[in-house]
């Protein structure tokens, strides 16, 4: 590649004015120069847009108006950007200073590559110490590596990812509503599950660039048992479209199998917990007779796994509090 690769960084945002200047000081401080950031605002009634404008000479477009949900504004973004790379930014993450240079450096090296990914971290703030601390951190080849059993059981990593303007072109952008016309929060598996069956190259750099911020509003990160189960019914909708194709191999068929067998029967088992029997009825009349064996293993290994979690968790939160030691990554500015 003769030139320097162009970067578009798409940013949706809905009432974030206490997160989203730093996500924007990130952007603009970037070393490498060659960007372009396009803001879409679904009708913030916070100090957002003051924020905005405050950094209107920095911003290539923006606008501020109902979009529906953060996918159309997504959308709405990809068929705006100029780039030859195309990332997500929520408002509510951040990049480190670095990581716009070296993913131009990647694909430079590697003209023929669809995706660029980096390293990303889970981080929370820690409000009594007004520091972020480190909840996780995914940044291993292996592990960022796009494949099926990664999209289904591990992280999408949707934001650590830089995808050509061309490959949307070509396979399409993110769903914008799922099969009960609802906004989808699994649409980043389904796009990297659409780009998998494409043969799309992917190229992994060294380098943790994406922060991800994990919050109570987070649609992502938030632990609400509430967003948990639209996820499962999500992934159930989306494995069952996949499994009607006629172009996958017999390993994606598999993981795509055990996957929905493994979320079908936690909801149900979910359903049984919070008493809600009819629903979690339907879902045993409909998967038990075709998975039998399978999916009853997944049935009775859900119990301990979601009663396992839930001890982790409680455990992990009363380690922090009686000795303070969780991994701190920064000073919150």
């Amino acid at each position: 590649m003769s030139t320097q690769p162009k970067i578009s960084i798409i940013m949706p945002v809905l009432n974030r004015g206490s997160t989203i200047e730093k996500a924007i000081k990130s952007v603009i401080s970037q070393s490498y120069k060659n960007f372009e950031l396009i803001i879409l605002d679904g009708g913030s009634t916070d100090t957002t847009l003051d924020v905005i404008r405050k950094y209107e000479p920095y911003i290539t477009y923006w606008h501020s108006q109902h979009d529906g949900n953060p996918c159309i504004a997504v959308n709405t973004g990809i068929r705006r950007a100029t780039g030859d790379l195309v990332a997500i930014l929520m408002s509510d993450d951040f990049y480190e200073p670095d990581v716009l240079k070296k993913v131009a450096e990647a694909l430079t090296n590697n003209p023929d590559a669809d995706i660029i990914t980096c390293g990303g971290r889970i981080i929370f703030l820690d409000k009594t110490t007004n520091t972020y601390k480190i909840k996780r951190i995914y940044s291993s080849q292996e592990e960022l590596e796009l494949n099926f059993h990664n999209v289904c059981h591990g992280v999408s990593a949707i934001c650590c990812r830089f995808i050509r303007k061309s490959l949307y072109q070509n396979i399409g952008t993110f769903i914008e509503v799922d099969a009960t016309g609802k906004m989808p929060h699994s649409n980043d598996k389904e796009f990297l599950l659409r780009a998998i069956v494409h043969g799309v190259k992917n190229v992994t750099i060294d380098y943790i660039g994406h922060n991800y911020l994990s919050h109570s509003d987070s649609l992502t990160f938030n632990n609400g048992r509430e967003i948990t189960v639209k996820l499962y019914i999500q992934h159930m909708w989306i494995t069952e479209m996949y499994l009607a194709r006629k172009d996958l191999t017999n390993e994606q068929r598999r993981i795509l199998t055990n996957f929905q067998h493994h979320q079908s029967a936690r909801l149900a088992f979910y359903y049984l917990y919070k008493q809600r029997y009819k629903d979690a009825f339907a879902i045993i009349k409909k998967d038990l007779p075709r998975h039998h064996v399978k999916w009853l293993f997944s049935f009775f290994t859900a119990a301990p796994d979601f009663f396992r979690r839930k001890m982790i968790q409680h455990i992990r939160d009363l380690y922090r509090k009686l000795t303070g030691s969780d991994v701190v990554y920064g000073k919150a500015k």
